[in-house]
């Protein structure tokens, strides 16, 4: 590859450039692009199975992409507040193993085991109440476009024969509208998971006012708003809650979850690495990869589970590891997580005068790398202190969940 820089051509803003070959063609394929992510390797891997790049050179004219292009400080900053508080998640694991009967931590199959019970089911209506009550405490704007989604048939709630599971949110650009699909059934497990999907559809909101070549944001912001929903919802459910096994069954469900984005994506940031590291050395079998598993599954969940029942073939059920444009696409699900939940804690440091900042930082997701949209907020992201803040309010959830399984 040949790198350099032109300079002072007259009617050409300066560049730098890149041949990985020389040029063989009289013609080009050229594709502007800007916060493309991914999705240009994808196409360019498209291209190349068509046989473009035997038809024509292809050159790639970037306008300034920023999309998520994140610092190795960021990176190096959570990562460390991460690893300060892997023994707070090991004594919540060490918890649930002692209620559900296990001396010696946690089995890895149970790690999802539900705790709690809470019997009461919710139509749709009664979501559309609680999300109103809850959001409009928080912002009009996010209020009213939730009270659009509900009235203006923005969402298809129900299961049904030949229906996909799950759910997810899909924008459009030309309406400034979103589309939200889910499969409620009544629990109030549905209810988050509209929060989530709304909030993917208000981040929406947020970027349609950007061209629409520049409305795409980056995977570690992706979760930001959707996240920040389900934590004001279920916050505010955990403090309303007066029967005990209501409140245990909530909390439950935050932390089981708080532990894949830290314990189990640590693990697999972990195993990632070494991979990288052994694979110039020496030939990765099967053998030696469950062995580089269970030694990052040992790093990242320490004595909480039972050292004897982990999961060594986790490596051969992540899609993402046999991808290569999605090499290391673990860690943007703890930053988003933990993003929201310091987030969160900053709103309720600073209340009102935070919400058009965080608008204002949503706005910016799609067309700013992640740490000058956090400044916008007064966040550094390179900042342990940071992160800490969102780890700290997980801590104290189970500080209350060890003392609810007493």
């Amino acid at each position: 590859m040949i790198e350099y820089e032109r300079k002072d051509l007259n009617g050409v803003p300066d560049f730098t450039a890149a041949e990985f070959e020389g040029r063989r063609s009289d013609y080009c394929l050229l594709i502007p692009v800007i916060n493309e992510g991914a999705r240009i390797l994808t196409e360019l891997g498209r291209a190349q199975k068509a046989g473009i790049d035997q038809l024509c050179d292809i050159v790639i004219c970037d306008g300034g992409s920023t999309d998520g292009s994140m610092k190795r400080e960021t990176l190096d900053a959570l990562l460390g507040a991460m690893d300060e508080y892997l023994p707070k998640f090991w004594q919540y694991l060490r918890a649930k193993a002692k209620a559900l009967g296990y001396e010696n931590g946690l089995p890895w199959y149970e790690l999802f085991a539900p705790m709690g019970k809470s019997d009461r089911k919710y139509t749709t209506q009664d979501a559309k109440d609680y999300l109103l009550n809850i959001f409009g405490g928080f912002d009009s704007q996010l209020h009213d476009m939730v009270e659009r989604a509900f009235d203006e048939a923005w969402i298809d709630f129900y299961p049904r024969d030949g229906k996909v599971g799950g759910a997810f949110d899909c924008g459009v650009p030309s309406a400034r509208q979103s589309r939200v699909l889910t499969n409620f059934d009544g629990a109030f497990g549905d209810i988050v998971t509209l929060a989530h999907e709304l909030g993917h559809a208000f981040h929406d909101q947020q970027v349609f006012t950007h061209p629409l070549i520049c409305q795409e944001y980056s995977m570690p912001v992706a979760e930001t708003a959707s996240t920040f929903n389900e934590v004001l919802t279920v916050t505010a459910a955990i403090q309303a809650a007066q029967d005990k096994d209501e409140k245990l069954a909530l909390i439950e469900s935050q932390l089981s979850d708080a532990c894949q984005i830290i314990c189990d994506i640590y693990s697999r940031f972990l195993f990632e690495s070494s991979v990288f590291e052994a694979r110039p050395q020496e030939f990765l079998d099967a053998d030696r990869l469950c062995q580089l598993m269970l030694e990052a599954q040992k790093k990242a969940y320490g004595d909480g589970l039972d050292q004897t029942c982990l999961h060594p073939y986790m490596w051969l059920c992540k899609g993402h590891y046999y991808s290569g444009s999605l090499s290391f696409y673990n860690f943007p699900y703890a930053f988003g997580g933990l993003f929201a939940r310091g987030l969160y804690a900053k709103y309720q440091q600073e209340g009102e005068k935070f919400v058009p900042l965080y608008k204002e930082m949503l706005h910016a997701t799609s067309v700013n790398d992640v740490e000058d949209t956090a400044k916008i907020a007064g966040i550094d992201l390179t900042d342990k202190a940071f992160w800490r803040q969102g780890l700290q309010s997980l801590a104290d959830e189970i500080d209350l969940f060890c003392d609810l399984v007493k």
